[in-house]
């Protein structure tokens, strides 16, 4: 809760702060109205995605009451593309490639999810990692899982840090604020729905290649587990 608080406390006196501003404006400078109108909706989007994760993990930690998943059959390989279709486009600075066998993967997933776990550990990739850092995202099949892998060639984790980097609001860079690179609950919310899908989260990280794994049972019915 101290953690929370303190991650809502920057933007809601940001939004304080600019709503004076544009009180201000309004009054003596109208030219200036447009640009504190959108400090403010940028501040409140801040608070509405930090309390969107708090909210998911809440529903994932009660997952025994309330099932927060919605299973459908979908294709894994096509949403892997499509989550690095978005990544090129909102991180040209870093060039990704993506590996598997080119067939359709076939599972019972909940494809919003799985796609937000895609995003938030490309994102992760990006954000803590210089410009052309090389990025990759690779599928792969066993019998009863499939298998992907989110890898970075930047400077890795530290030792001391990487079992805690799925801690909740935990950042290896402390300096970091959200919209510099998130509030530190991005790998938390990855890890935490992957477990929903009854799945599993490796990290293996050195100087030079970070790789998260994850393992995902290949289920084919829509029972919610």
């Amino acid at each position: 809760m101290a953690d929370a608080s303190h991650e809502l406390r920057t933007p809601l006196m940001s939004v304080r702060g600019y709503a004076d501003l544009f009180q201000y404006a309004a009054a003596n400078e109208p030219a200036e109205r447009d640009r504190h109108l959108r400090r403010l909706r940028a501040e409140a989007a801040r608070m509405g995605l930090l309390l969107d994760d708090l909210l998911l993990l809440a529903r994932l930690d009660a997952a025994d009451a309330e099932t927060p998943l919605r299973l459908e059959e979908m294709d894994l390989a096509e949403l892997l593309n499509q989550a690095a279709d978005a990544f090129r486009t909102v991180r040209p600075e870093h060039p990704l490639s993506v590996k598997g066998d080119g067939e359709p993967v076939r599972m019972c997933l909940d494809p919003l999810r799985m796609r937000q776990v895609l995003d938030n550990l490309l994102t992760n990739a990006a954000v803590h990692t210089p410009a052309r850092t090389q990025v990759s995202l690779e599928l792969s099949v066993c019998p009863d899982a499939a298998v992907v892998r989110v890898a970075d060639s930047g400077p890795g984790i530290p030792a001391a840090d990487q079992e805690r980097v799925f801690d909740r609001f935990y950042r290896v860079d402390k300096a970091r604020t959200r919209d510099r690179g998130g509030s530190g609950l991005g790998l938390a919310v990855a890890r935490s729905l992957i477990e929903a899908h009854q799945g599993t989260t490796e990290l293996v990280s050195r100087p030079g290649s970070t790789v998260f794994t994850l393992r995902i049972p290949r289920r084919t019915s829509r029972t919610a587990p």
